[in-house]
């Protein structure tokens, strides 16, 4: 079932700059709707993610992200982190976590790959870096 689309904000229009092959893997930027948060607080390992795949310039990132259930989360026990690359880039809105935990244990198990879009104003300075998931059934 699909929970939302932009619910905590509107998409912004980047143009995406990938081969046809990549455009087949990756999909369409749009197809990208559910908002990881906490990103802020993660922006040294977003950034790392950037230089390592050489793409200051580009604004985007198609990539593979885990989910993860984090029940030892002392402030919410279904919440669910997203990582990308090993590396921690912010969580599941809270209000989806207890939902997420369950699709993800429906899964089959505590971890669940999922496809994700990092994507960032490439012609600001210090921009924010956004993560965005595709969750075609959720």
């Amino acid at each position: 079932m699909k929970l939302f689309r932009n619910y905590f904000k509107k998409p912004v229009a980047v143009k995406p700059i990938q081969s046809a092959a990549t455009q087949e893997q990756t999909g369409n930027e749009e197809e990208y709707t559910f908002d990881v948060v906490g990103e802020s607080f993660q922006r040294d390992h977003l950034v790392a993610l950037i230089k390592k795949h050489n793409l200051t310039d580009v604004g985007e990132l198609y990539t593979t992200a885990t989910l993860k259930l984090e029940s030892d989360n002392p402030f919410d026990p279904t919440a669910v982190m997203v990582i990308v690359e090993d590396l921690q880039v912010g969580y599941i809105p809270k209000p989806f976590s207890a939902e997420m935990t369950d699709y993800i244990k429906a899964k089959g198990g505590k971890t669940l790959q999922v496809p994700a879009r990092v994507g960032w104003d490439k012609d600001s300075p210090q921009p924010a870096v956004g993560v965005r998931l595709k969750m075609e059934d959720f």
